[in-house]
């Protein structure tokens, strides 16, 4: 009994957590939302770039891909090969 308890209290628990907006920060691609990916944000300085966190986004190749996130996302080169969409401003 009390084990089905503890599973009723985390199926709850768990169940009713939102999924993480685009720009959220994230760990793992399974807190955002549908659709989304938890992906690197780079940082350029001179040469050289720096992944300084990860938010739930999606792979762009030019700024028409990231409308699907809102007039305020463009997208940007990343680290590796994959760019991806960020905000940019509140429109």
């Amino acid at each position: 009994m009390i084990k089905l308890a503890i599973a009723f209290t985390l199926t709850l628990l768990f169940g009713c957590m939102t999924k993480l907006p685009a720009a959220a920060e994230c760990t793992e691609s399974s807190a955002c939302d549908t659709g989304l990916s938890c992906l690197d944000v780079a940082q350029f300085s001179g040469g050289s770039c720096t992944v300084v966190g990860k938010e739930c986004t999606i792979v762009c190749t030019g700024d028409g891909d990231c409308a699907s996130l809102g007039s305020n996302f463009k997208c940007f080169a990343g680290c590796g090969s994959d760019m991806t969409c960020s905000e940019t401003a509140t429109p």
